[in-house]
């Protein structure tokens, strides 16, 4: 594990990352920091089953009226996709569910019209049991769908297609091309852990550089449950966003901070709660790198506003995606955490920070965040993980680098005002599961 970040470093990283891989250099890794949007989790998770079409445009006007205003401009469906089996001549799914009225086109022209983005939950290596059925064409190859799938399917309605085989980088890549051509601006790619774990590293190396390939600088791309053997150092050169931790699920603090903590494994999922995950990964979420992707938020799943407001400063921390997964008949009470304007902001700034260590076991430092702003603010997250009440500090000169008889304004994020000027450190008690996200001002 990696020592403490010396204070030029913290400053240094919201530039650069101190890690040798090399990342994509895309406008999305430049920016830094994760997409803001609405993602259709919670009902599938909670009823085992693809959302129904009504609801899905329910939670769209529920984002245009409430979210919107603060940054939020993306809608993204999610898994439970097995019954997406409408396609077009050239084997490419039409909608999200075959029951649905409506496909693509015309939600992606709905969100339009709303202001809105789309995003789309998709691997582009999964050929439909339609497809497989009819047999297709496909375009710029002399090979049909049945010659390109592999040895393992993924399940009984979705084939995986084998790189290996003529027609493969066609398939793949035209994929890709049609999504882009439906106004899809974000593509969320799963399962990509049992890909590799079937195929290998070298296909699934080869699978991500085509699509990265066909993806350019027009679609920003999302890459879930990756393995990230040797730190990451596929998926840097591929994608825009991994995922740090385990899934969501019940959205509780054992996924916020208690699942498995302290514990790594060597392969997909790393780390099982976002804290520990975030922490591991931290070293390589930086501009022209790669951006952390905590997955889903569901406030209305946590136990107490401190819990919520926990999580939510993490995610702005670690520059994450900040994806929600609260409907407009679960959130209305919890809207306001996600509608906090100045730490919605600092992911508008391209704001990352980093923990004072990047070792999880090390408690006290990993629970203490930081980075600056271009104007030289710097911006503290103080995190209580524990169960029991807890000391958190910073000290000015020693770990921010600022000069030691000067005084700062420190402000509050969560309650929206200064604090006191004040000189040396800052110093605070926190309950359990509380945090304190301070902005300390140079000028």
């Amino acid at each position: 594990m990696k020592a403490n970040i010396k204070p030029i470093l913290l400053w240094l990283s919201l530039f650069i990352s101190n890690t040798t891989l090399v990342g994509r250099d895309s406008p999305y890794t430049r920016k830094g920091t994760g997409p803001k949007y609405w993602i259709a989790y919670e009902y599938c998770i909670d009823n085992d089953k693809a959302i129904p079409e009504e609801r899905w445009k329910n939670n769209i006007d529920w984002v245009v009226t409430n979210l919107k205003s603060f940054g939020y401009d993306m809608i993204c469906n999610d898994g439970w996709i097995e019954a997406a089996q409408s396609v077009n001549s050239n084997g490419y799914i039409t909608k999200y569910n075959s029951k649905w009225e409506h496909g693509f086109y015309y939600w992606g022209q709905y969100l339009k019209d709303n202001g809105m983005k789309m995003g789309v939950y998709y691997n582009p290596l999964w050929l439909t049991r339609t497809a497989y059925q009819e047999n297709l064409e496909i375009i710029g190859a002399k090979v049909r769908t049945r010659d390109i799938t592999g040895y393992s399917p993924f399940n009984s309605e979705l084939y995986w297609v084998d790189v290996d085989k003529p027609g493969a980088k066609e398939w793949i890549q035209g994929y890709v091309n049609y999504f882009k051509s439906i106004g899809v601006s974000y593509l969320r790619i799963d399962f990509l852990e049992n890909y590799e774990n079937n195929y290998g590293s070298r296909r699934y190396a080869q699978a991500l550089k085509w699509i990265e390939e066909a993806a350019g600088d027009d679609l920003f791309l999302s890459l879930v449950m990756p393995n990230c053997f040797n730190h990451g150092e596929t998926e840097l050169k591929y994608g825009d966003m991994i995922r740090v931790s385990d899934d969501c699920w019940g959205g509780d603090w054992n996924f916020v901070s208690n699942k498995l903590r302290g514990e790594q494994k060597g392969k997909w999922p790393q780390f099982s709660n976002v804290f520990d995950g975030m922490i591991g990964f931290a070293d390589i979420g930086a501009h022209g790198q790669m951006i952390l992707d905590g997955d889903f938020m569901r406030m209305n799943k946590l136990a107490s506003d401190d819990e919520r407001k926990f999580l939510f400063s993490l995610m702005i921390m670690g520059g994450s995606a900040l994806a929600i997964a609260d409907q407009f008949d679960t959130g209305e009470s919890y809207k306001w955490v996600y509608q906090n304007a100045e730490l919605n902001e600092l992911n508008a700034q391209r704001f990352i920070a980093k923990p004072l260590s990047y070792d999880y076991r090390d408690t006290i430092n990993s629970s203490r965040w930081a980075g600056r702003l271009l104007n030289g603010d710097w911006i503290v997250g103080l995190f209580n993980r524990e169960s029991t009440i807890q000391s958190r500090s910073i000290d000015f000169e020693k770990e921010l680098g600022l000069k030691k008889n000067e005084t700062y304004v420190v402000r509050d994020l969560w309650k929206q005002q200064n604090i006191e000027v004040m000189s040396g450190n800052y110093s605070t008690q926190l309950k359990p599961h509380e945090c304190r996200i301070i902005k300390i001002r140079t000028k």
